[in-house]
């Protein structure tokens, strides 16, 4: 979760730039690119249900877990949702990756199955931001002190790779997430603004773009 004014992915990492070390690599449509200045203020109330029941979790969004099948996945997204506002498939690790987007939410799906999410605080203003935060309450825009006051030792800072944002931002897992080197476990995200004042601008799980071989 290409820069317009956006990012899920994650990041991909959508994305904030909605993943996704490999999904920030090979950044999806919707996921945000362009240089962050600021953490913005949150959109008027969004239509709807602004999270609709759902959940940031290591193994899905809620009711729909990584590995089941993308038509399900999609039909039970768009009954909570709404019609997707983007859907793209591009290239992934030598593979095709489908990317589809309810406004600040990207999930991806590889090999006919849901593979991971996106969930930023940047993305085109073409429809409302989702308010949707992990099991322990954290969403996007929390502070590095909430993330640490939730996750304790299960959070730790990794090595920044390359995320187009064209400012510094720091990449965060939970649970040994590294978006350097993507796993099917924990949660990674960005955070905007420093180690010690900053703010979650990014948050994505899943293993996108994993080059298996032949």
């Amino acid at each position: 979760m290409r820069p317009r004014r956006y990012i899920p992915l994650a990041i991909l990492i959508g994305v904030a730039g909605l993943l996704v070390g490999a999904v920030m690599l090979t950044r999806p449509t919707g996921l945000a690119s362009r240089p962050v200045s600021s953490v913005p203020d949150l959109l008027s109330e969004p239509a709807g249900v602004p999270g609709a029941g759902l959940v940031l979790a290591p193994d899905g969004l809620g009711p729909v877990a990584f590995g089941q099948a993308e038509d399900g996945v999609l039909t039970k997204l768009t009954e909570m949702l709404g019609d997707p506002v983007e859907d793209s498939t591009e290239p992934c690790a030598g593979r095709p990756v489908r990317w589809v987007r309810w406004g600040s939410l990207t999930a991806y799906f590889a090999d006919g199955q849901f593979g991971g999410y996106i969930s930023g605080i940047y993305f085109p203003p073409d429809s409302p931001e989702l308010i949707i935060k992990t099991a322990e309450r954290v969403g996007l825009r929390a502070t590095v002190r909430e993330l640490a006051a939730a996750y304790g030792d299960r959070f730790a800072w990794f090595d920044q790779p390359p995320s187009g944002f064209g400012i510094a931002v720091d990449a965060f897992g939970i649970d040994g997430f590294d978006v350097g080197s993507p796993t099917p476990t924990g949660l990674g995200g960005y955070v905007e603004g420093g180690r010690e004042e900053g703010h979650v601008i990014t948050f994505f799980a899943g293993q996108p773009c994993v080059d298996n071989g032949p």
